[in-house]
């Protein structure tokens, strides 16, 4: 497996977690001015004049990122071959290569099928886009992103996934539901917020799907809505993100579609780790429920992202 990166790219790397780069809180801001602002703007289909290239499901799945087809890559650009995309097994380089990019300005996939392969490779890394709605647009957000980010130490390889799940799951979310409203994409953001004390250093996975009435669900809930509150969110999508996160709405619109937005990024982004950590006897488990939680608009999103191949299987009857 290989990412075709440019050299200009790679100059003044650091790790992946970027954990040596200083103290936390200096790290914190520098990952969450970077958040701020969409970091995949642009999205290079990197083709010969005579393939064809459909980019209707781009175009629809990700509207914030202008797309555009050309002949070449720049000497600039974090380039991903479709080949290489569809061979690797894991996608561990790939991540690594965006990783060292980052803030990626334009991201090129080069191929044949560069424009299918781009649907997959923009799910991935669609934390990167941050792509917001109208509810989500105003300054008020960027104090939540802000107060969110800095709750996650990205020394912490656990508490690092976390975040990006979350960012994930907000993203899937606006693919489900572009005009929802604010308060289920901040709960969204906190949804997990429980397990930065619970789960910090090990993941203790004895249940496929928490329980109604969870007290820890509750005890996330009740912090989500003390940030909020010191904030300035109002106090109707304050209370109303505690009971999203809480586990108090039940069978609602909104509670629904963050249950597959939750579920959505689960299978595309964190089911590899899963796999390793748990092995696929429970990630068998786990993707069966996953599966059985979707509702039809969500279902049909999870042909547009590529699964590991031993994850994928679990998919397939029998």
């Amino acid at each position: 497996m290989s990412a075709v990166v440019s050299k200009e790219l790679v100059k003044g790397q650091a790790g992946p977690g970027v954990a040596s780069a200083g103290p936390l809180s200096v790290v914190g801001r520098r990952r969450t001015r970077a958040m701020l602002e969409p970091e995949i703007a642009r999205l290079l289909l990197v083709a010969d004049e005579d393939e064809e290239l459909d980019t209707s499901t781009i175009v629809r799945e990700f509207p914030t990122v202008a797309v555009e087809r050309v002949e070449r890559c720049g000497a600039d650009d974090l380039v991903i071959d479709d080949f290489a995309w569809r061979g690797a097994f894991d996608f561990r380089r790939m991540d690594e290569a965006v990783e060292h990019a980052r803030p990626v300005r334009r991201l090129a996939v080069r191929g044949s099928d560069a424009a299918g392969v781009a649907v997959e490779v923009m799910a991935r890394y669609q934390r990167l886009v941050v792509r917001r709605n109208e509810a989500s647009s105003a300054p008020l957000f960027d104090a939540v992103l802000e107060a969110h980010a800095s709750l996650f130490d990205p020394t912490l390889p656990l508490i690092r996934a976390d975040h990006e799940h979350a960012l994930d799951t907000w993203q899937w979310m606006l693919r489900i539901a572009p005009d929802i409203g604010l308060a289920p994409q901040i709960a969204a953001l906190f949804h997990d917020i429980d397990r930065l004390e619970s789960e910090s250093h090990e993941r203790i996975e004895h249940r496929a799907h928490r329980v109604l009435d969870d007290p820890q669900a509750r005890r996330g809930g009740e912090r989500a809505l003390a940030i909020l509150r010191g904030l300035g969110v109002e106090e109707e999508d304050a209370v109303r993100v505690r009971d999203l996160v809480g586990g108090h709405v039940q069978g609602e619109e909104d509670a629904a579609v963050l249950d597959d937005a939750d579920a959505l990024s689960f299978l595309s982004l964190m089911s590899p780790r899963y796999a390793d950590y748990f092995g696929l006897a429970q990630t068998r488990r786990k993707v069966a429920f996953t599966l059985g939680r979707l509702g039809p608009v969500a279902r049909a999103k999870v042909a547009l992202f590529r699964l590991r191949p031993d994850v994928d299987r679990l998919l397939q009857p029998g």
